[in-house]
């Protein structure tokens, strides 16, 4: 009796070994079948997830780009945008063209890197301009023209009227050397600073202005300027004014006080580059207003002929050139 209860219980421990082994075995293949299952989803959930949010800030980053060329871009306007995303975030091309006269003329493009905690900054190696002449003195050397990398044209300057420069450019004098149909972009530096409506009615109305340059400096910038009668270029990032109002709606005071508030508010690239246009005009109230924005240079283009009526204009107290093609205006 006891042996065959030994032998009983013997079976049925090999049996739940076995009965063991086999739901172990079923539970692998189980959990196998789940990961199998779920994995390419939950990686195609992930993947949809990181795309999306990458085109989010994608699309966040192109806003900005073109809100702070609304700010800045002397005489440099927005074509088209195109991005490449990954996983990290991607890159965004900016195409860009100036407005000489009646025409566009193909500019450098803008090329910045963006990631997903909605930061962007320029490409390296994407820009810089070409510097021909070296020079010890830093007076001189800010005068020197610089060519743009991209086109080898030539990449205006202006003077602040506040800094006493020991030379000044003045282009407008050499319009006659040109031919009368050249197109010219040709940049203006006023004598003083001057409301919108003052330096319109001083300018001749046959004259198209394509961007307006703002005296946007604190005591402090100028402070660092006048050290070394320093010229600011079209490509520094202490350049700011605003697009003509035929650009609307990307032009005009409007465009440019609402993207400055704009950038300050939602922008992690150019808050910077905001929060020191906003701190230098706002008024005693502590708000940007219309009031505080003053004018102390400009950029024009047309034909030599068309720009030769600013020679003698004594509200300019100098002038550089910029873009100088032979191209025909096609659009008179």
């Amino acid at each position: 009796m006891m042996d065959t209860d030994l032998d009983s219980f013997s079976f049925d421990d090999k049996q739940t070994k076995q009965l063991l082994k086999k739901a172990k075995l079923m539970s692998t293949l189980r959990t196998i079948a789940i990961v199998v299952v779920v994995t390419p989803i939950i990686m195609i959930l992930l993947w949809y997830g990181f795309r999306q949010w990458s085109h989010y800030h994608a699309q966040k980053t192109m806003n900005e780009i073109v809100a702070f060329n609304e700010i800045s871009g002397p005489n440099v306007h927005i074509s088209n945008q195109t991005y490449n995303s990954n996983w990290f975030g991607g890159e965004i091309e900016t195409k860009t063209y100036k407005l000489i006269g009646k025409r566009p003329y193909i500019w450098e493009p803008v090329e910045r890197k963006y990631n997903l905690f909605g930061s962007s900054s320029r490409k390296y190696g994407s820009f810089g301009p070409i510097s021909v002449n070296k020079s010890e003195s830093l007076a001189e050397s800010s005068q020197f023209y610089r060519f743009n990398s991209y086109t080898g044209d030539r990449e205006l300057f202006f003077y602040h009227p506040e800094i006493p420069y020991a030379t000044y450019k003045n282009s407008v004098n050499e319009l006659n050397k040109l031919e009368k149909a050249t197109l010219v972009e040709l940049g203006l530096s006023f004598d003083q600073a001057y409301s919108l409506e003052e330096i319109k009615s001083k300018l001749p109305p046959s004259v198209q202005v394509v961007w307006w340059w703002v005296d946007a400096y604190t005591d402090e910038n100028l402070a660092f300027m006048k050290q070394g009668q320093q010229t600011v270029h079209a490509e520094s990032v202490f350049v700011y004014g605003f697009h003509s109002e035929q650009f609307e709606p990307f032009g005009g005071m409007d465009s440019f006080i609402s993207s400055i508030e704009l950038l300050r508010k939602n922008s992690k690239s150019f808050k910077w580059d905001a929060e020191q246009a906003y701190e230098s005009l706002i008024g005693d109230n502590k708000t940007l207003e219309k009031s505080d924005i003053k004018i102390i240079g400009a950029i024009v283009t047309g034909t030599a002929e068309q720009l030769n009526v600013l020679q003698g204009s004594p509200y300019i107290k100098a002038s550089t050139f910029g873009v100088i093609t032979n191209q025909q205006d096609s659009l008179d």
